[in-house]
Parts: structure tokens; sequence; C-alpha cells
């Protein structure tokens, strides 16, 4: 029963995610510190809704937690992964979403979701019930 709903959560997060990208030209340093290389640069932003229903613990039982997942960040041709977003709900259901993005030389940009669900004793434990991974293109 709880892989079920935390998959039902996966479709259900995932059905309401918006991904936008906003571009902007920039200029970095080069690997040797002294050139200056171009660069593109996007600004990705993801949006939308989540419910987490709890049904375990003695207190925690019959929990709901609606709320917004929001989060942007610049990235450019460097893929770097970082958890972008964090929520818990009912004191044992952690949910993450870890988001990389790399530009192309056109301005688009491909983007890179994990959703990670925990459910454990606590809502810091370790105890990683599902993932969902999904990928998306924005053209420039």
């Amino acid at each position: 029963m709880r892989r079920r709903t935390m998959g039902m959560l996966a479709a259900a997060a995932v059905a309401g995610l918006t991904v936008a990208g906003a571009p902007a030209a920039g200029a970095v340093p080069s690997a040797a510190g002294d050139a200056v290389t171009a660069s593109v640069w996007r600004n990705v932003a993801l949006t939308g809704t989540y419910t987490i229903r709890d049904d375990e613990g003695i207190f925690a039982a019959g929990t709901y937690c609606n709320g917004n997942v929001a989060s942007e960040g610049w990235v450019n041709e460097v893929r770097t992964p970082s958890v972008w977003w964090e929520t818990t709900c009912g004191g044992e259901i952690r949910v993450e979403k870890h988001v990389s993005a790399e530009t192309d030389a056109g301005g688009g940009v491909m983007i890179y979701v994990t959703l990670r669900f925990y459910e454990g004793t606590n809502d810091t434990n370790t105890d990683l019930d599902a993932e969902y991974n999904f990928n998306r293109y924005v053209p420039a």
C-alpha cells in the first residue's frame, strides 16, 4: 500500500510540474583563467503542486499535506546536479527534487529531474521508498 501511494504521488507530482527557461547572454572566465569566453546561461524555473497523504503512525495517520513546488536556478553548459526543493509531511515522509540542467550551443536547455520519496520513522530518515526520473528539453 505504501509503495502504491508513493507511485501515485510521483505521477501526481510530475503531472503538475511546469518547466520554463529564459535565456541570458553572459561571459565567464575560461579554464585558463585569463581569457573570457561566451557562455549561454538560462534561468530554469520548475513549478507545480503536490499532495502527500501519510497513512502510518499514531498521530500522523490520515494527514494530508498540500503545497507548491517552486524552484529556479541559472544554468549553463556545465551540468551540476543539486537538491532544488524539499518538503516533509506527517513527521515521517520527505520528498526531494534533485535537478541538473545544461544548455546547448543553440540556447536550448536539457533539464534532468529526479524525485525521491522517503518514508520512515522521522522526516530525516534515509529510507528511500521510490524514485522517479524524467528529462525535458526546452528549446531556445
